[in-house]
Parts: structure tokens; C-alpha cells; sequence
């Protein structure tokens, strides 16, 4: 899932507030005191802020800044307690309880409780109402299978609270990666009586939006803008500096940069690739690599896409490196669906090179292929529609990806942008016949990204129903040993990749962008993300 944050500097409308420069601090008029703002820019508002529902980008970015798992990872891997003081599992590794903070409190001042942890984990499993995009997530979970599928209750599901600051996972059966699962919204809190069903947009509302993250939230403004303010009762509130942040929604990369140059922006990412040559040497210069890989998803169900020597043909036809020269120098190309950047949980070594890369580029062979299928040299190919979101890089991947196939396929590939919501919609319901198809990893295990393709996950977008995939996904789920487990996500990948090519991995990138040197105090998770929560601005 694409995730790029960019922070801003704020604007004072009021007459009593001067600005001091673009360092994010006003000062207040005949008072003498002064607060810090600044502004976190994305480019489109993507999903919900609601972790039981549709949470995409921007509840990521909200929850940065708003909510805290029962624990977290920092740059190095070290575990972080955040809503948790600790925790214990037991000598079969399926239960875990946690022991919550006592001085956790939701943002009106209530203590957090397991409850709520509750709350979500129900609402995402809830088949009735839930539009969760990770509730198949909990099915480690006893019962949440069941639950979900809508054959079990809700009140089954193996999850409990002994008392308000205890909460117990039992699970199905050993997990390998289940405090690597903690990262996902589903496993976050949500007010239990306040964040329910019967209202479903009161995460819009500062009344009802109650957070337990070192800000809350303060205004809401559908596709413009979110703001928050600092949190009096997070129990680490003496480490939050910045009084206020707002998360502004600037989609133009180019206004992003005219607006850092021109002094009203702190912090722009995914910029373009000259800003690197530009600002080379210069300490606003920031670049670093995220979990991410863009991919050509072909709909399962869409002819002649069912047949796996089309696919074949597609992912051989396609030059990674030309496309990667179009796009920019911080893209690369990518045979690997897990990121090409991602550790291996067996070693030092980053996963995707623990393995020859899938298949190798061959326009001769791609061309065989689509013969073999009934297409030679593309004739009677159909006209597809590849739909991608309408942005400038993702135009220009899109192009590419048509000429490439004309010249070395001779298929026709008619091209379709669509506004972020739009595409939302199109991938979740799966109206596609291809699809630009780009994921940046939720938790940091390379399950995060095979899983995507199990017949029965709900992220399965391009209607992949394979039972030796299925079977091979679940015997990694299982197996507590991490070398034979490591072997069997590699058999996973080698299947999903070289041997039915239901996802073309293309390209993956470094990330560029612009800082104020002024800021200071970012911290970075396991992703390699920025944390803005305890950050400064001098």
C-alpha cells in the first residue's frame, strides 16, 4: 500500500498570530508565548481513520500521530512497549496476554482498556457491517475465522479481557510473526460504546474521535485536510513538543516542491528524481528505501488473462530497466513481489536474495508463449484496460507498460487513470482487467505480502484460487522453526512468481524528499517510516 507523508508548514489566518519564517512556531500577540505547528501533506485522502474498517494511508498517517499499538519496533527491530508494559505467552505459544499500561487514557481522559482492543478486533470480524480490509489478519485468532466467515459468533472468538488491564489472545495454532501482526489496524483500540456500528463516521468527529496516541484529533475536513492537537493525557505527553500538526492533502508534486522552495513547507517526500541531483550535498536532502514494490495485477477471471502463458508472456515481454530509465533514477527494477529491500527472518541477508530471480526477461520466449496460447505476433489479442491512479509517475509507468507491449507483444493495452477513491473502489471490488497494483508492507515479514494471494483473503484482488498456494501459505503460518519455515516462503514465492505468474513485480524505489534541518527529533520504525510524535522545530 503506498504510504508517502509529507509534512507542512502552517499558516496563521488570524491577525493576533505573526509567523516566525517557516519554522512551524507562532507567536501569539501581547502574550509572549508561543506554539509550534506544522502540517503533514499527503497526496490524497485514502480510506478511513477508522483501524476496524477501510484503513488505507491516511489511517497511518493518522495513527502515527493518534494511536499506539500494544507494542511497536524501532529502526534497529527493538521492541518498543507502547499501550502494553508487557506481555507473556505461554509454552504452547497460543496465548498471549498483555498487560496494559495503567496510565493509558483515551484523549477525554478514560482509562484505555482491553475492551477496547475488543472493540476492534469484533467490528473487523463483524461480517454483518465490517468493511475491513484486514480482518482475515485475526484468523491466527481461535474463533475469528468462524466469526468472520459469518458461520461463528462474534462472543467465540478467542480474545478476552480477565480484567480492564489484561487482555488475552488465544490462537488457533502457533503463529511466527503474531507481535509482527500487532502493527495492523485490526489489532489497535478503538472506544468500545463510541466506535461502533450504528456510526460509522465518528472518526470524523472530535467527540467521538477518541485517540490514545500523543495527539487527538481536531478538525476533520472530508478530502482537504485533518488536523490534530496535542493529547494532555498520553502517557508520554512530556516528550511531544509540537503543539499542533495538520495533515494537509497536496496532491501536485511539483506544488509540493514550489512550496518548500518558497518557504511554507517543512517536509515533502516522493518527489522526483532531479531533486536528488539538485539538492545533493545539502542537509535537506533526505532519501531511504521503504518496503515497497509496484506490480501488474491481472484479473484471474478476465480472458485470455486466465491463461497462465498470457501472464508468462506479459511479465517475460516487459524491460524493467527501460522502464525504470522512464520513470526516474530512484526507481529499480524488481523480479520480487516481497520487497527487494525487506530482511530475510533466517539471516542478515535481504530476502529476495536468498533465490535466483524468478524468470529472466526474454522477448522471444514471451512471444512463444502468447502463440501458444492462440495470439501469434497479437493477433486476436483483446484490447484490455489497464487502470492506474491518476498521478504523474504512475502515468508514466502506464505508458511505458503499453509501448512495451505493442513493440515486443504487438497487443493493444488502452490505458485509464482514475482519481484515488475511484481506484479504491475498482481494486476492492476487482472491475478490472489489469491493474497497477503497488504495496508497501504493514508489518515486516514476508507473509505481509504472500498472503495477499490466498484464495480466501479478502486483498485478493486478482482472484487467485490456487489450493497448492493455499496449502503452502499455511504450512509457513505454522512452523515455529524459521529455516524451514524461510524455505516454504520461498516456495510460495517461486509459484506465485515464476511458475503462474499471478502478480509482475516491476519496479521498487528510494524514496527522495526535502527537510527543514530545523526539525529534529524524528524517530523511524522497523519500516524505515518517519515518526513526527516527538519531533521538534527550532
Amino acid at each position: 500500500m503506498k504510504r508517502n507523508c509529507y509534512a507542512v508548514c502552517a499558516f496563521a489566518a488570524a491577525t493576533l498570530l505573526t509567523v516566525t519564517g517557516c519554522s512551524g512556531k507562532k507567536t501569539v500577540s501581547g502574550t509572549g508565548s508561543s506554539i509550534k505547528e506544522i502540517t503533514i501533506a499527503e497526496d490524497s485522502q485514502d480510506g478511513s481513520l477508522d483501524p476496524a474498517g477501510f484503513a488505507l494511508a491516511s489511517w497511518v498517517s493518522f495513527s502515527k500521530l493518534c494511536s499506539v499499538p500494544l507494542l511497536s519496533y524501532d529502526k534497529s527491530g527493538t521492541e518498543i512497549m507502547e499501550a502494553a508494559e508487557s506481555y507473556t505467552v505461554s509454552d504452547d505459544n497460543l496465548t498471549w496476554t498483555f498487560k496494559l499500561r495503567p496510565e493509558g487514557k483515551w484523549s477525554d481522559g478514560s482509562q484505555v482498556t482491553a475492551g477496547d482492543f475488543i472493540n476492534t478486533v469484533r467490528r473487523a470480524l463483524d461480517p454483518s457491517n465490517s468493511n475491513s480490509i484486514y480482518g482475515e489478519q485475526l484468523y491466527v485468532i481461535a474463533g475469528a475465522e468462524a466469526a468472520g466467515s459469518g458461520k461463528g459468533s462474534l462472543e467465540n472468538v478467542g480474545v478476552s479481557a480477565p480484567d480492564d488491564l489484561t487482555l488475552v489472545f488465544h490462537l488457533t495454532a502457533p503463529c511466527p510473526y503474531f507481535k509482527k501482526l500487532l502493527a495492523l489496524p485490526v489489532y489497535y483500540p478503538s472506544k468500545a460504546g463510541v466506535a461502533t456500528a450504528a456510526n460509522q463516521n465518528w472518526y470524523k468527529d472530535p467527540s467521538t474521535c477518541l485517540c490514545n496516541g500523543a495527539y487527538k484529533l481536531a478538525e476533520f475536513i472530508q478530502d482537504q485536510s485533518i488536523t490534530v492537537e496535542k493529547n494532555p493525557y498520553y502517557y508520554n505527553k512530556d516528550k511531544v513538543l509540537i503543539e499542533k500538526i495538520k495533515i494537509q492533502y497536496i496532491s501536485d508534486s511539483q506544488a509540493r516542491i514550489a512550496a518548500y522552495e518558497s518557504g511554507e513547507v517543512n517536509v515533502v517526500t516522493g518527489l522526483p528524481d532531479y531533486i536528488e541531483t539538485k539538492y545533493a550535498g545539502k542537509p535537506d536532502l533526505s532519501i531511504w528505501h521503504m518496503l515497497t514494490t509496484t506490480a501488474l495485477l491481472p484479473n484471474e477471471k478476465v480472458k485470455p488473462l486466465d491463461d497462465v502463458r498470457v501472464r508468462q508472456a506479459l511479465a517475460l515481454a516487459l524491460n524493467r530497466t527501460d522502464i525504470c530509465t522512464a520513470m526516474g533514477k530512484n526507481y529499480e527494477p524488481s523480479y520480487s513481489w516481497v520487497p527487494k529491500y525487506m530482511m530475510s527472518n533466517s539471516g542478515s541477508s535481504y530476502y529476495s536474495d536468498e533465490r535466483p530471480a524468478p524468470y529472466t526477461e526474454d522477448t522471444v520466449k514471451a512471444q512463444q508463449l502468447l502463440a501458444a496460447a492462440g495470439f501469434p505476433g497479437g493477433k486476436g489479442f483483446p484490447v484490455l484496460t489497464y487502470i492506474y491512479p491518476g498521478n504523474d509517475k504512475d502515468a508514466i509507468l502506464a505508458q511505458a507498460v503499453q509501448a512495451q507491449l505493442k513493440k515486443n507483444l504487438g497487443i493493444d493495452i488502452k490505458l485509464q487513470a482514475q482519481e484515488q477513491q475511484v481506484y479504491n473502489a475498482t481494486r476492492r471490488d476487482r472491475t478490472f482487467e489489469l491493474l497497477r497494483f503497488g504495496w508497501t508492507a504493514d508489518f515486516n515479514d514476508p507473509i505481509n505480502y504472500l498472503s495477499l494471494f490466498t484464495s480466501d483473503s479478502s486483498l485478493n484482488w486478482g482472484n487467485v484460487n490456487d489450493s497448492a498456494y493455499d496449502e503452502l501459505i499455511s504450512k509457513t503460518n505454522n512452523d515455529m522453526i524459521p529455516s524451514g519455515r524461510n524455505e516454504d516462503l520461498h516456495k510460495a514465492s517461486d509459484l506465485l512468481l515464476r511458475d503462474k505468474c499471478y502478480i509482475i513485480p516491476i519496479e521498487t524505489m528510494h524514496y527522495i524528499g526535502l527537510r527543514t534541518p530545523s526539525i529534529t527529533g524524528i524517530t523511524y520504525n522497523d519500516k524505515d517510516e518517519a515518526y513526527y510524535r516527538f519531533a521538534d522545530i527550532k
